[in-house]
């Protein structure tokens, strides 16, 4: 294996222990009475509001037992029990839920944590309020007039026009368009002085002349920022410190906004003092967005507060022998995963060397629907309307494709022990090396540095690891959003960026900045950590000569090699990176998924266990381990028919309780047992009737669900005095065989 880890770890636990869950949901009913005093807790009450202010004002009714309807009492019960599940299992960092902490490797694994009330804590605006601030701000004509503007990121020359990306807002979503302008002698001049940022009367002096007064000049330069041609300094940036510590500057540097500046340094400091405890009323946060209405910018109470929480250890060491058991794990997931026979970009290079062979051109112009190949070559990705300049018409539907299942060599091997399992009676089947032994490990097409989440859990008096999968397109990306507020975190995500930088000599390893939804800027906002950026309908904050527009930004295909993006500027290959795990993929511009996607051409993206075409075929398919480590966990495939019975005696305790109990005997389902919908996972406990009516709340319009067996247990190797937390450890590798070469 010619990966080596990084000397650190990092630590994902919840903000309560399993061993508050299980004691929580020990007897047969949850009494409501028990589960509000549960629920008086401050932090508790803090950890809801945060996460779902708009039901908080409900669950404080809830609380005070002015709910007096049953039904929704009830609903209100199964809400707040989801809540508690989640904050005592599921590591995923998320408001006062859960935190993260880094750690060490050492000769053994210790790991101790201080206490919730010692943890420490991080609260901002949310990213979708100061958005909306700014553009505020900019409507502002005494203020606009003081501002520095540049040109929009995303401006290409296509023939004698223009073109570029504008953006409105429908339903409170914001929607892109390309908008096409004719080129002119004006815009140029514009154009040319914005370079550098440029006060918008300095633009309007710039083309006053003998056939063009100050008036017209001045209103054709309003147009322009209407038109979102030119941007100010105020534009959001997802890249760099906090979107308020860069605003603020800004505005000390203006006349006229002393009310604004006053206002913001208020709230900062309130909300530092917020961060001294965990346990703080609602009311703060109230009176808080209270006092923020003096602005006069429209929000909502839900998207007002982002919280990420740093985890108070007493130890928080990883043995090197836990540290060779992944490396083994690492080496068997390698052999089972194939590269993609076909991707985005594979796709994107056979069409580009169709058209244009061995030429280089703009990327902006190969990517144009009109003038050049798209990038999504199985799908419509919108028109430059030639009626109406600023129009695009919308994404037409997708054909239906039909997926033809091919069998691999691994897949049968897969099969013959999951029959043989089933047809035994099995709840796990282990694979050992003999079977793979034919299969040959490639180190050569991972990305430079990938990550690992794994479990440490106990069973049957043995530690195991539980580790499904290790990949990513940098180990930095799973990091990257939680820098700002714990300065370890972000040392050592530098670390990861750094090394990729030296594992890349000649090439440009460049940040893609780029804001497709305001909120999102919530998960994308992460520190600078590259030299290098390209900023695309987001704004860059680091020196102009080490940012890469878009029309610097050439591109190249060989049939047989890959596709090459080059820097006119700096006569070298860019690899673009980003640094954080946004979906991409989810309904985004062109150029953003192209450069997103570039990040993992040739390589495959990660290594992992999948079931394949057996995942959905089978009912019950077994826990499947490979020496200490844990592949997959046993997973149950429930239909709504198999749930029907329950679902119709929910009113009737005992006959529920003797359904749930055949339920139980039939599919032999554990104790403790997890929902799975894809990332997210929900604590069950199936012997607490409680608990099974919220699950079947929540699954009973489904056709189908999966539930996964829960492996943590009061033995975990995640303590606070005697309680047993759940948890997840990202280990970090980089590719030593690699840099050993570069060092020679």
């Amino acid at each position: 294996m010619s990966y080596k880890n990084f000397p650190k770890y990092v630590l994902r636990t919840p903000l309560f222990s399993f061993s508050f869950y299980k004691e929580l949901t020990k007897n047969e009913i949850l009494d409501q009475e028990e589960l509000k005093k549960v629920c008086g807790d401050k932090i508790v009450k803090e950890a809801i509001f945060l996460a779902s202010p708009s039901l908080y004002q409900e669950f404080e009714k809830w609380l005070n037992g002015e709910i007096k309807e049953k039904s929704a009492s009830e609903r209100m019960m199964y809400s707040v029990l989801k809540y508690l599940s989640r904050m005592s299992s599921r590591c995923t960092p998320f408001g006062l839920f859960a935190g993260t902490a880094v750690g060490d490797f050492s000769a053994t694994t210790s790991i101790e944590l201080s206490g919730k009330s010692k943890n420490n804590r991080h609260t901002r605006l949310d990213m979708n309020y100061l958005v909306a601030l700014s553009q505020d701000i900019v409507k502002d004509k005494k203020i606009r007039n003081q501002l520095l503007f540049y040109s929009n990121t995303s401006i290409y020359k296509a023939g004698s026009q223009l073109r570029y990306v504008e953006y409105s807002y429908v339903n409170s979503r914001r929607v892109h368009h390309i908008v096409a302008v004719e080129d002119s002698e004006y815009l140029q001049k514009v154009l040319a002085k914005v370079k550098k940022g440029a006060l918008l009367n300095d633009l309007t002096e710039v083309l006053v002349d003998d056939e063009i007064g100050y008036e017209d000049a001045s209103g054709f330069i309003d147009q322009l920022v209407e038109s979102q041609l030119l941007i100010s300094e105020l534009e959001p940036s997802v890249s760099g410190p906090e979107f308020l510590e860069q605003i603020m500057p800004v505005l000390k540097k203006l006349s006229g906004t002393d009310h604004i500046i006053s206002e913001l340094e208020s709230v900062q400091q309130t909300l530092r003092q917020i961060d001294e405890n965990i346990g703080n009323s609602a009311e703060e946060y109230i009176n808080l967005s209270e006092s923020l209405k003096k602005l006069e910018t429209g929000f909502e109470l839900k998207y007002m507060f982002q919280t990420d929480m740093n985890l108070s250890v007493e130890k928080n060491t990883l043995s090197y022998d836990t540290v060779k058991k992944i490396r083994k794990g690492l080496s068997l997931l390698n052999k089972l995963t194939l590269p993609p026979k076909e991707t985005f970009v594979s796709r994107f290079k056979s069409a580009f060397y169709e058209r244009y062979e061995s030429r280089e051109v703009s990327l902006s112009k190969a990517l144009d629907v009109e003038l050049g190949i798209g990038f999504l070559q199985d799908k419509d990705s919108g028109d430059v309307s030639q009626i109406i300049d600023d129009l695009v018409l919308p994404y037409r539907q997708q054909k239906v494709s039909v997926k033809e299942v091919k069998w691999s060599s691994i897949q049968s091997i897969l099969h013959k022990k999951l029959v043989s399992c089933i047809k035994e009676g099995n709840h796990s089947l282990e694979l050992i090396d003999k079977d793979f032994e034919d299969l040959e490990e490639n180190w050569e097409d991972l990305p430079d540095t990938i990550s690992s989440m794994i479990e440490l859990v106990e069973i049957d008096g043995s530690q195991k690891i539980v580790m499904s999968s290790c990949g990513g397109s940098s180990a930095a990306n799973l990091l990257g959003r939680f820098c700002h507020g714990d300065e370890d975190l972000n040392k050592y995500t530098q670390e990861i960026v750094d090394l990729e930088t030296k594992l890349n000599p000649n090439k440009i390893l460049a940040e893609i900045v780029h804001l497709p939804e305001s909120r999102v800027g919530n998960i994308l906002m992460r520190p600078s950590f590259r030299k290098y950026e390209i900023p695309y309908l987001a704004k860059s904050i680091i020196v102009d000569e080490d940012q890469l527009l878009l029309d610097d930004l050439m591109i190249s295909a060989s049939p047989n090699g890959k596709v090459k993006l080059r820097s006119k500027k700096f006569d070298k290959e860019v690899v673009p990176h980003l640094t954080n795990a946004h979906n991409f993929s989810s309904n985004a511009l062109p150029i953003y998924q192209f450069l997103a996607n570039m990040q993992t051409q040739n390589v495959r993206s990660g290594i992992g266990f999948d079931w394949g075409p057996f995942s959905e075929e089978y009912d019950f398919l077994p826990r499947v381990e490979y020496k200490d480590v844990i592949l997959s966990s046993a997973t149950w495939n429930v239909s709504l028919s198999e749930i029907k019975p329950l679902l119709n005696v929910q009113k009737d305790g005992d006959k529920f309780i003797q359904e749930l109990n055949k339920l139980i005997e039939t599919k032999k389902l554990s104790r403790f047992v997890l929902l799975a919908d894809g990332d997210n996972e929900l604590l069950i406990n199936t012997r607490n009737t409680t608990s099974m009516k919220m699950l079947l709340n929540t699954v009973k319009k489904r056709s189908t669900f999966k539930l996964k067996e829960f492996l943590h247990s009061e033995d975990s190797v995640v303590k606070e005095g005697e309680n047993a937390f759940t948890n997840q450890i990202v280990v970090s590798f980089y590719n030593e065989k690699k840099l050993k070469n570069i060092q020679k």
